[in-house]
Formats: C-alpha cells, sequence, structure tokens
C-alpha cells in the first residue's frame, strides 16, 4: 500500500519503505526510538475511545492535543505484535487532532504521544477487546 502511495505521488518515494521503528516491540524500545524516552503524562492530550469494542479488527478512536507547536502525534498498543501502530506528522498551522482505526490483537493500553514545543507528552487509555482483530 505505501509503495502504491508513492508511485501515485501522494507520499515521497522514502516512504514507502516501512521505517525500522515499526519493527520494534515494546512500549519502552518504541518511545526511545521515537526520541520520547522521558515523555510526561499531560492532561493536554486526549484520546476519545469506547471502553470496549467487541471486534478489534476495527477499533475507531481520536487523539487530541491542547499544546502549543504540535509537530506529530503516535499510536502504541502495548498489547499488539507491532506496538507502534501510528504516526502522523502534523504540519505547522495543522489542528492537533486526529481520527484513524487502528487494529488490536487483544485489550491493550492504547498510548499516544505527542511531540510538541515542550517536548514529549502521553496519554493512555486501556481498550478492552472481546474478538481479536489482529495476530
Amino acid at each position: 500500500m505505501l509503495a502504491w502511495l508513492a508511485a501515485a505521488g501522494v507520499l515521497p518515494a522514502a516512504a514507502a519503505d516501512v521505517p525500522p521503528v515499526f519493527a520494534i516491540r515494546g512500549v519502552e524500545a518504541v518511545l526511545q526510538a521515537l526520541g520520547a524516552a522521558g515523555a510526561r503524562a499531560s492532561e493536554a492530550v486526549r484520546i476519545e475511545a469506547a471502553e470496549i469494542v467487541e471486534d478489534g479488527s476495527m477499533v475507531s478512536l481520536t487523539v487530541s492535543a491542547s499544546l502549543p507547536g504540535v509537530r506529530q502525534i503516535a499510536l502504541l498498543a502495548d498489547e499488539n505484535p507491532t506496538t507502534l501502530v501510528a504516526v502522523f506528522d502534523l504540519p505547522e498551522g495543522t489542528l492537533p487532532r486526529v481520527q484513524t482505526r487502528i487494529r488490536m490483537a487483544q485489550t491493550s493500553q492504547v498510548i499516544a504521544v505527542v511531540e510538541a514545543a515542550g517536548g514529549f507528552f502521553v496519554a493512555r487509555r486501556e481498550i478492552k477487546i472481546v474478538q481479536g482483530g489482529c495476530g
């Protein structure tokens, strides 16, 4: 899919290769790779999602931040086979809010990591999965 988007000119060609950070397992290791090892919990970062989801193949969630200078929002799921689920780079002036669907293998903590002008900030939310979505 990424290769197709790069060929269509939607993504730069370099984005067609999956970055090695997506192969890293474990929350702390991914945070280290993202440069966010010292991320602080913040109420300015919010994760909106259902507490219980029947099917882990399509978990809808929204992440928003009321912080100045948000540059990036990353999503992690601690129990997924691939800990890093998504990374969104936000151009200057963009509303710091992303809405997406992710796959979750099982009940997990979803962690939103926000890079803003003051450093890295995180929010966590447990989402319970009744049926698995990936594995």
